[in-house]
């Protein structure tokens, strides 16, 4: 973050502590609302938007309750706090080689679940006319540039404000959430074979072919509350529709987590389309169809 200030990149306003004391004080001169995040964890856990100082202490709280990650890591006790930014996300695929980057395409996100930002699915290519696309791929360029990044495939989250494209974070790693195979799916590009290319400093490739599919979308399944799965009625129906090239779900018995994470999916749906911005709500759909029903409902279910 201070590297993208320095050089001019456009982000968040942001501030770092070490306690619950220092991140009411940064919050107090930033103003309300904001967005706390751990800095040395994955998935969206534990980012929070918080409105008012009560609302921080508790989100402080919850994350000072899980020192060790799930790798059996002690975390770092530093926080991220940031300005609320306001509009759609993208992410800016790219691979920097020798100095040089290409960008491989711009995917788009939607998330759920306020006061946490859970992601429900993914697009690629994302919908964007011509003007913004090019704000943001050089905003992203831009960004790995400043931090010097190179020989890596990188992420970058966008959103794009009132105010033009922001940068929400730079991954030096090929995007999750299956976003690779929707790439792969529509332009033929394999970007963790290409991240193993350039890690072995060998020259990457990246080219795009024909493949039929002009977009590629994943929607996922997030679980209503916590409890023992007892069945996802309707999946199955999925499997062979029309366009759905991937569907998984969780087994019955399956002990589902509250919906503030990206770690507790009960299952997401894959659906290509000839046409480009049609397969999301394709992917949307399939997934509204499901119903879940837990352990503790399947006599009246």
């Amino acid at each position: 973050s201070f590297a993208l200030r320095d050089a001019g990149v456009p982000g968040p306003a942001f501030a770092l502590a070490e306690s619950t004391s220092g991140l009411l004080e940064a919050a107090e001169v930033m103003g309300y609302p904001l967005v706390l995040k751990p800095v040395d964890l994955c998935a969206g856990m534990f980012v929070r938007e918080v409105a008012d100082p009560d609302q921080l202490r508790a989100a402080a709280r919850d994350l000072a309750g899980f020192p060790v990650n799930a790798r059996g890591q002690r975390r770092s006790s530093t926080v991220l706090l940031e300005e609320l930014l306001t509009g759609p996300e993208v992410s800016v695929e790219a691979v920097t080689a020798r100095g040089r980057t290409t960008v491989i395409g711009v995917t788009d996100k939607s998330t759920a679940g306020h006061p946490w930002f859970v992601e429900t699915g993914h697009m690629f290519p994302a919908e964007l006319d011509e003007p913004t696309r090019r704000d943001v791929v050089a905003t992203a360029v831009g960004a790995i540039e400043a931090l010097g990044l190179d020989n890596t495939v990188t992420h970058t989250e966008i959103k794009l404000t009132s105010g033009g494209p922001r940068v929400v974070e730079v991954n030096p790693r090929p995007a999750g959430n299956q976003i690779t195979e929707l790439i792969r799916l529509v332009t033929g590009i394999d970007l963790p074979g290409v991240h193993a290319q350039v890690a072995l400093g060998d020259t990457p490739s990246a080219d795009a072919v024909p493949t039929g599919t002009g977009s590629a979308a994943i929607s996922f399944l997030l679980p209503p509350r916590a409890g023992q799965l007892h069945e996802i009625r309707g999946a199955d129906a999925i499997a062979g529709a029309d366009g759905v090239v991937d569907s998984s779900w969780k087994p019955q018995g399956h002990h589902a987590g509250a919906p503030t994470s990206n770690n507790n999916y009960l299952g997401h749906v894959v659906v290509t389309d000839p046409r480009p911005g049609a397969a999301r709500a394709r992917a949307d759909e399939a997934i509204a169809s499901v119903e879940v029903v837990y352990a503790d409902e399947r006599v009246s279910a």
